[in-house]
């Protein structure tokens, strides 16, 4: 929609452009043939004719234009989304770094005649930062922190490097050299932006921890009530006299905090979870022998007999 819109607005333009020329147009020529005085024919086959050449001309270059400006909008809306970028922790980390890495390497070149030299790279950053790209920058960090000293030995050299961070921009307030200046300054934004993005990772860690924490247990929860219900199904099969439904709810509530007792409990006496329901044990010999307890506890053990030896 949004660009069937964009198209829209952009066919009215060219419509405003090409009818504005063609007033302008008319005007003009209108002029010009008043001051010639060419008769009435005439005066309409030429205007006809200029007007048809040059609308033509010009429309020509309004549709070059127009399609050129959408095809630049569309190559830098899909390089856009192509091209990840970088957050702000990591954008800031990024331009620190690249001040630090230029001053040095430019005192390295004029003091030292040889580059300086890192492993970490800014596009290690995409798509976002990771304490293993922080150990590699932290490693460049102290070797260009080792350059800066070998140049500047009686001024970086003896300056601690546990001091505080207002301390190290105050430093560097005292450096009379601009790039050891930018240098000592990039350096503590280094190590600020680099505190930042570690923050930031393990605020993502944590959630994506707790994330997946929930997922597993949540798919711990659906296979658990998927062998819930297999067990009610096989029991309700053998139309046991007892509450499938109760029993077998009652045992997996129980065998999340003591799954051995709770097994052994369902194995041998599964009455434990439900009872027995004597209403639909059915009397023997056509009902002349009446349904006594001996004949639930038959029932019982059958029971637990027949869910050891399922397998769910």
């Amino acid at each position: 929609m949004a660009e069937e819109k964009d198209l829209i607005e952009e066919d009215d333009d060219f419509e405003n452009l090409l009818n504005k020329f063609i007033n302008s147009s008319i005007t003009d020529d209108e002029n010009d043939f008043t001051t010639q005085k060419p008769s009435p024919e005439e005066k309409k086959n030429a205007l006809s004719q200029a007007e048809i050449d040059e609308n033509e001309r010009i429309s020509q270059e309004i549709d070059n234009d127009l399609q050129a400006s959408l095809n630049a909008a569309r190559e830098a809306a899909i390089a856009e989304e192509q091209q990840p970028t970088l957050g702000t922790e990591e954008s800031e980390l990024a331009q620190a770094f690249l001040n630090y890495g230029n001053s040095v390497n430019r005192l390295s070149l004029m003091f030292l005649k040889k580059p300086f030299e890192c492993q970490f790279s800014i596009d290690d950053l995409y798509p976002n930062y990771k304490p293993s790209i922080g150990r590699i920058l932290s490693n460049d960090l102290v070797a260009g922190w080792i350059i800066l000293c070998k140049i500047f030995p009686n001024e970086i050299g003896e300056f601690p490097v546990n001091s505080t961070d207002e301390q190290f921009l105050n430093f560097a307030e005292t450096l009379k050299n601009q790039d050891a200046q930018l240098a000592v300054i990039s350096y503590v934004e280094i190590l600020i932006d680099m505190e930042g993005c570690e923050l930031t990772y393990q605020t993502k860690f944590l959630k994506y921890r707790e994330k997946r924490i929930k997922k597993i247990m949540y798919e711990e929860y659906l296979a658990r009530k998927e062998r819930q219900r297999r067990f009610v199904e096989a029991l309700k099969a053998k139309n046991f006299p007892i509450d499938a439904d109760r029993l077998i709810s009652n045992y997996f509530r129980v065998a999340q905090k003591d799954f051995d007792g709770a097994y052994r409990a369902l194995t041998t006496n599964p009455a434990i979870f439900a009872p027995i329901d004597f209403k639909k044990i059915k009397p023997r010999f056509f009902g002349l022998i009446k349904v006594t307890p001996n004949d639930g506890i038959k029932i019982n053990i059958k029971i637990g007999e027949f869910l050891r030896k399922l397998k769910i």
